[in-house]
């Protein structure tokens, strides 16, 4: 755990030559979605092409840290399909009325989310209410502790390819040096960055 908050902390510190500017508000350990788990970080831009990023932290010397991570992703990916834009704003207020609980490392509840709604169905009805967000609004990332293996950039390849996801890795490989990933077709024009 130690470590992935180790990924999380250079993320968060480099978050402007990582993610692009504009993406000073962020939630760690949010909910997205009644029974879609937990995200380890919840990037939430004021504008721009993606309206939600999620990250999701993993150490990249776990046997199945590829499974895990990829399968993580897309239950957060459908959980935020579902997110309307009252919850879009109400996430955005969190993380503005209450910075210290947001960047707290404590998950956050639905409840807390929804500024105080319960219980937990209730919560859940008003985050999605409103138009829901397209699946080109959110972007995915894994953020890993070393560079990422074939397997994971090639799986990573054929889900952007043959899907449409956006999605990519942040390698970060001490602090404050990170390295994106990001996969064939996805527009990108910082220096770190690399096309898989």
């Amino acid at each position: 755990m130690l470590r992935e908050q180790f990924i999380e902390n250079n993320i968060i510190r480099n978050r402007r030559a990582v993610l692009g500017p504009g993406n000073d508000l962020f939630i760690r350990r949010s909910r997205v979605g009644r029974g879609f788990g937990v995200a380890d970080l919840l990037f939430l831009p004021p504008r721009g092409r993606h309206r939600l990023i999620i990250v999701e932290a993993k150490q990249g010397t776990s046997t199945d840290s590829r499974i895990k991570v990829v399968g993580q992703l897309l239950m957060y990916y459908a959980g935020a399909l579902q997110l309307g834009a009252s919850g879009l704003r109400l996430l955005r207020r969190f993380a503005v009325e209450q910075p210290r609980a947001a960047r707290s490392l404590r998950p956050k509840s639905l409840k807390m989310l929804s500024g105080g709604i319960s219980p937990p169905e209730s919560a859940w009805t008003k985050l999605r209410e409103g138009p829901t967000l397209l699946p080109s609004q959110i972007a995915m990332y894994v953020g890993l502790d070393c560079e990422p293996d074939r397997l994971l950039t090639s799986a990573l390849s054929e889900l952007s390819q043959h899907h449409g996801l956006p999605v990519g890795i942040v390698s970060v490989l001490g602090r404050d040096r990170v390295r994106v990933w990001r996969a064939r077709g996805l527009t990108s024009d910082r220096d770190r960055s690399q096309d898989f």
